[in-house]
């Protein structure tokens, strides 16, 4: 079983990691080799990319995707439209930090983006992962490197299809695409958290003492979720300042997008502003239901050990009272003369317990005047 297991998994097909979107026939073609997406081999005729005064608005705008790049993908695209090494580089290391990049020909842009996949170091319970995404821009075309586990390149294809004035569609549209399918789908995670965080709010106050401490270890892992993914954000909200003022600057690349782009990255800065605020405010509700959390905690453990602390209060003094006792009944025990040893009766003995009695009774009286009891 385990050799025919074997065998079927040699024999799956490799999964389709290329794809390439042509705006002349709104299309997508996907395939798992470089030959089975262009089987003529002649690239020059789409992927010339040399600079022009004007663009041609006649060429049709295309935009390749690569999933889950390896270090020969690159350097084919490196080679194919001659990107920078260090470009080539960043995306084959897998480079995190967020930027925007501008070369002569072309700018990159490096965003990170949540998937459904673990990804090694965030592969934690109730944790999205987060992983790269690179998105080169040329004159009419861009090139994507998405990694596995997130439909942004899927959503802005259904959206390109949909669009009612098609003669807007260009490169920097189709970058502007991707960068605010990215910051929207940051939302379904803030919509879930905000919910599970009116509900420990709403717990924190109602539940005993088991349930809380059972609502410490989810508002933990609430709050890891909400720092990384603010942590992800922070990272956009500069990347996006700095690419609407090199376009909006005088003196601008030529590669840079102007018009009425400036307006759609725009919108994306509000969106990506308002989602942040909404985070930074569930982020206070769970720090106050956290320390509402430990409050309750610290209370009922002061409590119980008030209670602890009077027990043994009452224990040690009953205790004082009764080692007396016990001395005296010890030293009677002794292989010594005692007194009333050589009288018959018991009077002795109930004169002994008539003293321990009247000590013990004085003892808890006085106990009792100083509230020790």
């Amino acid at each position: 079983m385990e050799v025919q297991d074997e065998k079927k998994q040699v024999d799956l097909p490799p999964p389709d990691r290329f794809s390439f979107f042509s705006s002349k026939t709104q299309q997508a073609v996907f395939s798992s080799t470089w030959e089975g997406l262009f089987p003529d081999g002649n690239l020059d005729h789409i992927f010339q990319e040399k600079q022009k005064s004007r663009p041609d608005p006649n060429r049709p705008v295309w935009w390749l995707d690569i999933c889950d790049a390896t270090e020969e993908d690159v350097d084919t695209v490196a080679e194919i439209f001659s990107i920078h090494p260090l470009t080539a580089e960043d995306i084959a290391t897998r480079e995190r930090r967020e930027k925007v990049d501008v070369f002569r020909n072309y700018y990159l842009i490096s965003f990170q983006t949540l998937v459904t996949r673990s990804t090694g170091d965030d592969d934690r319970p109730g944790i999205p992962s987060s992983a790269e995404l690179y998105i080169l821009v040329f004159q009419y075309g861009v090139v994507t490197f998405s990694p596995s586990g997130c439909s942004h390149v899927s959503r802005v294809r259904d959206r390109i299809r949909k669009m009612h004035d098609p003669s807007i569609l260009s490169s920097d549209w189709i970058c502007y695409a991707v960068i605010d399918d990215i910051i929207d789908s940051f939302e379904p995670f803030t919509r879930a958290a905000e919910r599970e965080s009116e509900a420990i709010e709403d717990q924190v106050f109602i539940a005993r003492i088991d349930d809380v401490q059972e609502l410490i270890p989810q508002v933990d892992v609430l709050r890891k979720k909400i720092t990384h993914i603010i942590r992800c954000l922070h990272g956009k909200v500069d990347v996006l300042n700095g690419f609407v003022k090199r376009c909006q600057a005088p003196d601008k690349h030529p590669v840079f997008p102007d018009g009425d782009l400036l307006l759609y990255l725009g919108d994306v800065q509000d969106h990506l502003v308002t989602t942040l605020s909404t985070l930074n405010h569930i982020d206070e509700i769970i720090g106050r239901s956290q320390a509402n959390c430990l409050a309750q905690l610290s209370a009922t453990n002061l409590r119980i050990s008030l209670t602890v602390n009077s027990g043994l209060s009452k224990v040690t003094v009953l205790a004082t009272i009764f080692v007396p006792c016990h001395l005296v009944t010890g030293l009677f025990g002794m292989n010594v003369p005692v007194p009333g040893e050589e009288t018959s009766g018991l009077a002795w003995f109930f004169s002994i317990l008539g003293v321990f009695a009247a000590f013990m009774v004085l003892s808890i009286i006085a106990a009792n005047r100083f509230k020790l009891l």
